[in-house]
């Protein structure tokens, strides 16, 4: 399908900074003088802020359609990027960054159903997720070899390479086709897939949210290591962000949530043992887990939804960054005083998502028969 290809290619470009933001933004911060405290309000501000604008960007696609919606989400997501680059203190940085995460969101949400409109299958869902997955991996090249040879200007030049490339994908996102069924509206479609995504979902998204901007600061502090090292610390998790959510694609997506839950347990409580290899591997696990729920979520929804696509995905994604965003928010004030902390309660919310998705597995089991 020409739409689903353009799409993955979208997805490849946009997703290029990915890695970078996640691990230079904390970096860039701190190097201009913010507090770990900042650190976790640029986290959160986006997901809190504009969880709102992510469901009424969901309900948008039911009434505008979902090219325009994803549109506006990139041209948002690479106007942060210029600002990114022309950043001349911490809260600037943190409000650019705050831009990036709102655009990046509602672009995902506009794909999220645009897939829910071609097939929703896990599969579909399963290689869009790798792909992205795979652009963060090339991507993080740009500031790795750049960081190496300007040391932290390389910081600017790299924000300005992705703003090209952001603007460029966002100049070719105009071709995407249109995929609003006629029969789409705004109207709220309760379903037990749904619920069980919403759930587990909001679990996933506060670990995720707690111990992805603060693990580079962590493996920085801890082992008086580079910029540079800490991208490298990074190169597990790459087998990660792309084989979890391919592998995720081929499994029932309950299945899913239940086994990847638990990796992410494992991998969020091995990032505090005193080893950078265990703690790199951990965060693989990590992002593993984030990727295949991620995309077990994403089909969940899909398999609930007929006529109002638009609408549950974008209520299901402003609940689960919204609680994305409090878990960056909370961590942001715990860090200083208990790093390791925060880390140990996001091994508990991988469990328990993990053992609450089991007992959705057996009443989903339960209604279908």
């Amino acid at each position: 399908m020409d739409e689903l290809r353009l799409l993955k290619k979208l997805a490849f470009l946009l997703a290029m900074p990915g890695i970078t933001l996640l691990v230079l933004l904390p970096l860039f911060i701190k190097e201009m003088g913010g507090s770990s405290e900042l650190v976790g309000i640029a986290s959160s501000v986006g997901p809190l802020s504009f969880a709102i604008i992510r469901l009424i960007g969901g309900a948008a696609t039911d009434i505008f359609g979902r090219k325009s919606t994803f549109v506006f989400g990139t041209a948002l997501y690479t106007l942060g990027l210029l600002l990114l680059a022309l950043s001349t203190n911490a809260d600037l940085a943190a409000i650019a960054g705050s831009l990036c995460g709102a655009g990046a969101m509602l672009a995902m949400t506009s794909a999220i159903v645009i897939v829910a409109d071609i097939t929703g299958s896990p599969e579909t869902y399963g290689k869009l997720t790798s792909d992205m997955a795979l652009g963060g991996i090339v991507g993080s090249i740009i500031p790795f070899v750049v960081l190496e040879f300007l040391g932290n200007k390389g910081f600017r030049l790299s924000f300005l390479i992705y703003f090209i490339v952001s603007l460029y994908a966002t100049l070719l996102s105009l071709k995407l086709p249109e995929t609003k069924p006629k029969e789409a509206r705004v109207k709220f479609e309760f379903s037990w897939y749904w619920l069980m995504a919403v759930i587990v979902g909001s679990l996933v998204a506060t670990a995720s949210g707690m111990v992805t901007p603060f693990f580079p600061l962590y493996i920085k502090e801890k082992f008086g290591i580079s910029a540079t090292e800490v991208m490298l610390a990074y190169v597990p998790s790459a087998l990660g962000a792309v084989g979890g959510p391919r592998a995720a694609g081929y499994l029932d997506p309950a299945i899913t949530l239940i086994a990847f839950n638990l990796l992410g347990s494992l991998g969020s409580f091995s990032i505090i043992l005193d080893s950078l290899i265990m703690a790199s591997l951990g965060f693989a696990l990590v992002t593993a887990a984030i990727g295949a729920s991620s995309v077990a979520q994403d089909s969940l929804v899909a398999k609930g939804c007929k006529r109002s696509c638009g609408l549950m995905v974008g209520l299901y994604s402003a609940i689960t960054q919204g609680f994305m965003g409090l878990g960056s928010l909370y961590a942001g004030f715990i860090f200083s005083s208990s790093k390791d902390s925060v880390f140990i309660q996001s091994t508990l919310l991988f469990l328990l998502a993990s053992i609450l998705a089991v007992i959705g597995f057996i009443g989903l089991r339960y209604l279908s028969r």
